[in-house]
């Protein structure tokens, strides 16, 4: 009776923990739509020390096709490199406005305050955010992003992805966040983004008074405009290969850090429970499909039961095959090119990725993610 009731269990665990994991999770993607009015657009891009970025990026981001109109408003904090000398070489470009955070801000994170400025500054009804660390791939990337902005909606989410030269850690973490959050995006309301590719209303910024209420969290600036700005079912999420950003791959600390970040972004967001405990549950199944045939395996060897050892191995294997072959069907939606036999590994090195990480976040001065300190 003991053994039916391991074999029952591990058959279940095994076809439930694919089978409800965030692979199975729906999406749904919008496309450019040709006949849709479009408006001028700003692209809004804060910087700090980012010369070389803005050399190999900014170029592509000036010439795009684009015949409704767009301007570009780049806002740098003042830099120690050779940041004013390098968009000094753009000042012709008739689309190029370029201004400075005053040196005087104090108590207010200078990103936020930078956007903000931006957006001020903007003269056209369609704000575009973005990264100077992201090159489109596309002269259409404007176009592409503004054929989704259709009536009924006010916030289009365009894909991101890292560089090819990126870890498959990154790439692997990015595209299980994407996952979700075009699915809370496509079916309630949209709850953040990893994607640096944000375009909204200008009138939806300004009359919410922008970054009102966490001005003095360091970061999180895409995190809180998606939070904040987004309607439920009014947000589009696109993966049209010509609104595709690549993203220069961050080092080894920026990354530590942009997870570290989070970790206290995501304290001061709304809707986090019901982001949080689906993929909770996700976690939960993945490690009880590897770890109960395990367990199973281990423990019936010494008694040397073939009944419950043979299904501890196949469902084991069924497990790891079948969240394969989901994740693979899945990456091509999601720019995303992790190789089969790395999914599973990686999945089982994020979650101690992330337990260190969260340590890390629990003994570090919570004034480090603040602006406000004593």
């Amino acid at each position: 009776m003991l053994n039916m009731i391991i074999i029952l269990t591990l058959a279940v665990v095994a076809i439930a923990s694919p089978l409800l994991s965030i692979y199975m999770r729906r999406q749904r993607f919008a496309a450019p739509d040709e006949e849709c009015e479009r408006l001028p657009v700003s692209v809004i891009i804060a910087l700090h020390d980012n010369a070389e970025e803005i050399e190999r990026n900014l170029p592509a981001i000036l010439e795009q096709d684009y015949p409704e109109g767009f301007e570009v408003i780049v806002v740098a904090a003042k830099s120690n490199d050779d940041t004013e000398d390098v968009l000094k070489r753009f000042e012709s470009n008739k689309r190029l406005y370029t201004t400075f955070i005053p040196d005087s801000s104090r108590y207010i994170s200078r990103r936020k305050l930078a956007i903000t400025l931006g957006v001020k500054a903007a003269h056209n009804p369609w704000l575009l955010f973005t990264d100077i660390t992201c090159r489109p791939e596309s002269d259409q990337w404007i176009k592409s992003m503004a054929g989704c902005m259709s009536e009924g909606r006010n916030m289009v989410i365009g894909p991101t992805v890292y560089a090819p030269d990126a870890p498959s850690t990154y790439r692997s973490l990015r595209f299980h966040d994407d996952m979700a959050h075009a699915h809370e995006a496509s079916f309630g309301t949209a709850y953040r983004t990893e994607s640096k590719n944000i375009m909204m209303l200008r009138d939806d910024f300004m009359k919410r008074r922008g970054f009102e209420g966490n001005l003095k969290y360091m970061r999180g600036e895409y995190d809180f405009i998606v939070n904040k700005y987004a309607v439920k079912r009014g947000t589009a999420v696109t993966n049209h290969p010509d609104a595709l950003l690549v993203e220069d791959t961050p080092t080894k600390r920026e990354w530590r850090n942009h997870r570290l970040f989070y970790m206290e972004t995501r304290r001061h967001l709304q809707r986090k429970a019901s982001h949080r405990v689906p993929q909770a549950i996700d976690g939960i199944l993945f490690h009880a499909g590897m770890l109960l045939p395990m367990t199973a395996l281990a423990y019936q060897t010494v008694d040397y039961n073939m009944p419950v050892m043979a299904t501890a191995i196949a469902s084991l294997l069924f497990s790891i095959v079948l969240r394969t072959v989901l994740a693979r069907r899945r990456e091509a939606q999601f720019f995303a090119d992790i190789p089969a036999w790395q999914i599973v590994p990686i999945e089982i090195l994020q979650t101690f990725r992330k337990l260190t990480h969260w340590l890390s976040y629990k003994r570090a001065d919570k004034y480090d993610f603040i602006t406000h300190k004593i």
